[in-house]
This record gives C-alpha cells, structure tokens and sequence, in this order.
C-alpha cells in the first residue's frame, strides 16, 4: 500500500468511540516512519507528531483506518479572486515569517528543533510565541497549502448561536427579549396556522402569535374572554420577521402567501426544458385552448355571442403551430376537430375561407408521437381513443401552464396581434371601469371572419423569427438554418418522427364512444334508432344481437346526430343512419335532440299527473247516464219476458243504424231552422198534427234527440278542426 503526504485517514478511536481525522504530513525516505496531524477541529489545533510508518498501514489493511481522497477545506485552498485579494497581504506576510522553519523538514516537527526556530522568528519579527505556533498549525492543518494563512471568514455566520442577551443595538423601548429554540417553535406554528393555512399577512399573523402563544392572562368584555399581552415578555415583530427572512427561501415565501400551486410555477427554479427529449418535428405535440380578446356576433349578425374560443397544436422542437381551431365553448368535440385539423392537409382548409395556399405554405398533416393537454378535456376518457392512431396522451397536472409553456406564450402573442388588428371590438381589460368603452357595442365579425383573421396570423407567425431565448445547435449553424418554426419545421424532417393515417381513420378514432343497444327498432343510442343495409341483410334486428352481442360500443359525433359508427369485430367501421321514425331529427345536434326530449317527457309528465281531472268528466257522466239509462231500460222491458230481449237482435240492429245514419247524413234538414223559416214566411207550415195530436218531432224518441245533438257537435268540431 502506498501512502502520499497529505492523504488523509480516519481512525477508529476504541477508547472513546469516536472518529479521527488525521492528515500525513510527512514520510521518511526509508518508509519507516510518517508525521501525522489531527485536522477534526480547526479551534483546538494540535502540533504534528510522530508514529511507524508500517503500524499505519497495519490498521489501513486490517480496517481500523480508513483513506479518504476528497478535501474537506476546498473553500479555503481555492477561494474566489475577490476573497484572495483582500487578504493577500496578510497571508504573505505570515509566509514570509514561517517559511523559513517549515521547509526545514523533519526537525520543525520535533519539540526541540522546532522551539528554536520559533524562538529566531520572535526574535527577529518581536511576534509572541502562540501567534507563531498559531501560524504553523494553520499552515499544517489545511495540507502545508500556503492558503491556510488566509483569515477564514467563510463559516462565518453559519452556526445557529445560543444568546445570552440580546444582540444587535438596543431596542428604544428597552424590550431586550431573547429568542430561544421554544420561540422558534412558536414562530413555525403561527406560520403554519395563520400566514399559510389561513393566509394572513405577516403583521396579523405576528398579533396572532402573540395572542396565542404569549398571553400572560384574560380579561372579560362583551361577555368574552380577551386574553391579556405583556408586551416586554414577548419576541419583537422585527425579531420575528427576522426569523421568518431567514427560516424561509423566496420560493417558501411566495407559497405561503400564494399557495404552493402557484409556488410551483411562478417561483420554482427554471433547471430544465420541455424540448429536453424533444429529436424533432413530431415528436411533442401542445394543445390548448383560450378565450381570444374579440367580441362576435352570431351567424345573423343580430346578435352578440361574446368572446371566441381558439385552440392551438404547436409543435415543440420546431414551434410550429401545426393545427387551429375556433368554437364558441371549449369541449373535447372542439379539441377534438383541433386534432384532427393538426393532421390532415391544410390547403384543402385554407380554400373552405377563401385563402389560397401551397402545402409549402403550412405543410403539416401529420400526427406527432406524443401530445401534452389541460385536464379538461384531456381528462375525458375519450382521449384514450388517441391510442389507437399511435399518439400518446400526456396530461399536464391541474393549473400548471407552465408544462406546456410554448402554447401558453404563444396565446399571449396572439392575443396582443388580435388587439393590433381589431381595435374597436377587442377585449382589452378583463373588469371594465366607468366610463371604459364597451367593446360588444363594436362587434362586427362572425365567428367564420375570424376564422379568416387567424389563419392569416397562423400563417404569418410560421414565417416569423423565433424567440430570442431559442437555443441553435452546432449542426444548424453548420447547415444554415431559417430560424422560422416553417424553416426549423422543414430542417427537422429527416428525423422521421412523424407518421399520418387517413382522415377518416382519424376521425373515428377522435370520436366519442358510447354504449348501443340492438333491438327489433333498430340500434338503440340516445332514445334514437339507427339502422344500416348490412344490418337488414345480415339480420341484426331479428336476432337482436350483432354476434351473439345486444351492447355493443358505438362511435358518434356530438355535432350531428344523423349517423353513427360501429365498430366490427373483422376491424371495419360500418355506418348507421337514422331510422325514419327519427327521420326528422337528422343534421340535429346531440344537444338538441336531448332538448326535444326532455321537452316531451316533461309534458308527457305534467299530463299524467293532470290524468284524474281529465278524465273526471268522462267518469262522472258514465256514472250518472249508467243510472238513467238503466232505469230506461228497465221501465222499457217490464212486463216482457226475459229471452225477449235477445230476439230480433238483427232487424232491431238494422233500424238502429237507418234511424242514427239518416239523422247523421248530410242531406239532413235541420227541422227548427225549416220551421221558423216557414212560419216567417207565412206559406205553410211542417207541424202536421197526429190523430194522438203529436207532431213529427215532438215524436223522436229523447235517444234520437241526444244522438242527433251529439252528431251536430261532432260536425262543428270537424269543421273548426279543418
């Protein structure tokens, strides 16, 4: 084994338990013997001694001793330019003064060698003994290192001291109060309970504190206990907040008045980066949504529907805005299209508002490998879909923009350029004060001509520079890149990360999945039928099962309730449509046809609770036309046997219908009017008297009568109904 001057060994002290630290200073030439220095603490210095150089490498082999290779004083051998110049003229001359004696190896470690060096030195510089010996230590405890002479004012402060009294000036109002370590305690309560939990600021929190922890009694008013303060018993509110300055960082500040969400991302440390894995265009998608700074109006132009929803796919490496969409209300079917726009051809979307552009332009239609979002929509299950296009889901944790900043910044840009460009209608304080202009008096533009404006910024930023803070590498310098998101987007392609699939591959995959239930009707989804020509043929409805399955998982799109897709157990999507029972709610929206329904069943509900009023009057006359009749028809066959009621069931059927029809027909004269008529008139008259002295109508029986009223009503109605 071989040991150096200056290695340092740890031993293990058996007779006291405890660890020493020791330096080699020296070693005979012959191997034989080593000095060796204690360097475990600097304020109780021992000189060097002797000891076997062959028992040191004994108790290193058998595990008694230890070789440590770090230095423990690095500060003070290699301090900063600015400490080393401040007391460079101190520490030459102490060398100077010591220099002579240390070289002179390995009589300065001996008593008797070294007392009269020493005693040359004081003779010579008129320096005492101890500040001599002091200066050799030193020299010797940090590695024979010239830069142990330095004065060493860099632990200073670090130690947490225990006061006797008070330190610093003394207070005006004679308050010498001391903080001890229960104080403390009390100090990390009351920030806990008051300024964190309850944010109270740190002056209330310290009145808290002090009524809490420091109360000396109680006293009653108001029928409470008020606790009684001294106020010379108590830490100071300048100690306190001291304490506080020291106990906690910026970042633990800022948490406890802000809360330790927004701690996290506006006072956190900035170390790394999103782009850290980020090999090229493709491989880390942003998307998120935010209300623009701009009022619109509805389709008509008659009225104003508020601000407009925006959302942005923005590729990370390259900081292309790779998709754009724009809705009224954020939801997943929006983010939805989003996707959707990000991954399929832009000239074709472009010309649907006017504009006419080259792939070139905008040439992004493709799918990334992953895609970080809000948990709003990214929380819905439906984003799980993303899986089977090959695009993996990461969901940023609640209220952190800062995981996605590139998106977050670029809504900040947009929003500013939508301020520039649509001055009257632009949104540009949150909470109007009086006297403030309203922008929704301004509004002018539809959600379709702001559609316009954004694709023409889209277009513009993917032209524009990128950021200052954006970081070139040594092969983009090499192969002069355009520092535009469309240059750096065009550069990376040769990494291969992107990949597409067809638009309507995509599509069923970003929509929405539900649960369906086959029936004789049809596929039953959202109380609507669907059905499909396969189905027919196949005969799903008849078996009520699509193979041997009643529930059966079913895509659809929120928008537009007229179709929806099923997934196949061979892998293919087969389309069903409305059937024409629900034929009238097609190119409905979901929502809409929920109205519809809801609307239906709550009349429908209304009705069945009004069912006993309704249908009283029915009941009451039955009841009472039951009696009457009854009694008729009793008075009727009185007297007559009891087998006479059933004969002549056919000829008494026949009269029946020939009485009821000729009153009913529609050559029928209504007799009042006829006679009043005729009597008017002074001619003649209908009333042909009987020999029993009855007239003809007076003859009807009352059944006639009745029926013919009834019949009389019921053609009015028809009319009116007509």
């Amino acid at each position: 084994m071989l040991l150096l001057e200056n290695t340092i060994i740890e031993f293990d002290d058996v007779s006291s338990e405890k660890l020493l630290i020791e330096r080699i200073l020296w070693i005979s030439a012959d191997k034989s013997k080593v000095v060796l220095m204690n360097i475990q603490d600097k304020k109780k210095m021992q000189f060097p001694y002797f000891r076997p150089y062959q028992d040191l490498v004994e108790q290193i082999e058998v595990g008694l001793a230890r070789i440590y290779y770090s230095e423990p004083d690095l500060r003070l051998h290699a301090p900063d330019e600015e400490y080393s110049r401040t007391y460079l003229e101190d520490r030459d001359f102490k060398w100077a003064i010591i220099e002579p004696m240390v070289t002179r190896e390995p009589e300065i470690y001996l008593p008797e060698f070294r007392g009269a060096f020493v005693r040359d030195a004081m003779n010579t510089t008129g320096k005492p003994r101890k500040t001599i010996h002091d200066w050799l230590k030193k020299y010797w405890f940090y590695g024979k290192s010239i830069n142990g002479l330095l004065k060493n004012y860099l632990d200073c402060g670090v130690v947490d001291r225990e006061y006797v009294k008070k330190s610093g000036p003394k207070s005006e109002d004679g308050n010498e109060y001391i903080i001890r370590a229960e104080d403390k305690e009390n100090f990390r309560w009351a920030i806990k309970k008051f300024h964190i939990d309850k944010s109270l600021t740190i002056k209330e929190t310290y009145k808290k504190l002090l009524q809490s922890k420091y109360k000396t009694g109680y006293y009653r008013e108001f029928n409470e206990m008020i606790p009684i303060v001294e106020p010379e018993k108590c830490p100071t509110e300048r100690q306190f907040r001291y304490w506080y300055d020291k106990e906690y960082n910026s970042k633990q500040k800022y948490g406890a008045k802000y809360g330790k969400r927004k701690a996290e991302m506006n006072a956190r440390a900035f170390i790394g980066t999103p782009e850290e894995d980020v090999q090229g265009p493709g491989a880390y998608y942003e998307i998120d949504s935010t209300p623009a700074d701009v009022i619109l109006v509805s389709l008509d132009r008659e009225t104003v529907i508020g601000r407009a929803h925006v959302y942005f796919v923005k590729d990370v490496m390259s900081r292309m805005i790779v998709g754009v969409h724009i809705c009224t209300t954020p939801s997943w079917e929006e983010e939805m299209v989003a996707l959707e726009n990000a991954s399929t051809n832009k000239v074709e979307y472009c010309s649907r508002f006017g504009i006419e552009i080259t792939e070139e332009d905008w040439p992004c239609q493709h799918l990334p490998k992953s895609i970080a979002g809000d948990r709003g929509e990214h929380k819905s299950k439906n984003s799980n879909n993303l899986v089977g296009i090959n695009v993996r889901v990461r969901n940023t944790p609640s209220y952190r923009g800062d995981f996605k900043p590139y998106v977050e910044q670029q809504f900040r840009r947009y929003n500013a350029r939508v301020r520039e460009s649509m001055t009257e209608s632009a949104v540009r304080k949150e909470y109007r004060e009086r006297g403030d202009k309203n922008p929704e008096n301004y509004a002018v533009h539809t959600i379709e001509a702001f559609s316009i404006l954004t694709i023409l910024f889209v277009l513009e930023f993917n032209k524009s520079g990128l950021p200052d803070e954006f970081v070139i590498t040594k092969e983009m310098f090499q192969e002069k890149v355009e520092l535009t998101p469309l240059g750096m987007w065009n550069w990376g392609l040769k990494k291969n990360l992107l990949h597409e699939m067809p638009r309507n591959l995509i599509r069923l995959n970003l929509l929405p999945n539900g649960e369906g239930l086959v029936t004789r009707s049809g596929i039953s989804f959202k109380k609507m039928c669907f059905s499909s020509d396969r189905g027919f043929e196949e005969g799903w409805f008849e078996q009520e099962s699509i193979y041997g399955e009643k529930n059966i998982l079913v895509n659809y799109d929120p928008r537009n309730c007229s179709s929806i897709f099923l997934k196949l157990k061979d892998g293919t999507f087969e389309q069903c449509f409305l059937t024409p029972k629900f034929r009238e709610y097609e190119d409905l929206h979901f929502n809409d046809v929920k109205v519809l329904m809801n609307y239906k069943n709550k009349q429908l509900k209304q009705l069945k609770k009004q069912r006993v009023n309704i249908e009283a009057p029915l009941d009451a006359v039955a009841e009472s036309l039951s009696i009457s009749e009854s009694e008729k028809t009793k008075t009727a066959q009185r007297g007559k046997k009891k087998s006479g009621k059933f004969e002549n069931k056919r000829l008494a059927r026949n009269l029946d219908k020939r009485t009821i029809s000729s009153g009913d027909a529609w050559t029928t004269v209504d007799k009042e009017k006829v006679i009043d008529h005729v009597s008017n008139e002074g001619e003649f008259s209908i009333e042909n008297e009987n020999t029993d002295g009855v007239s003809e109508i007076t003859k009807m029986t009352e059944m006639q009568l009745f029926l013919m009223s009834k019949n009389k009503e019921r053609r009015e109605n028809r009319g009116n109904e007509k």
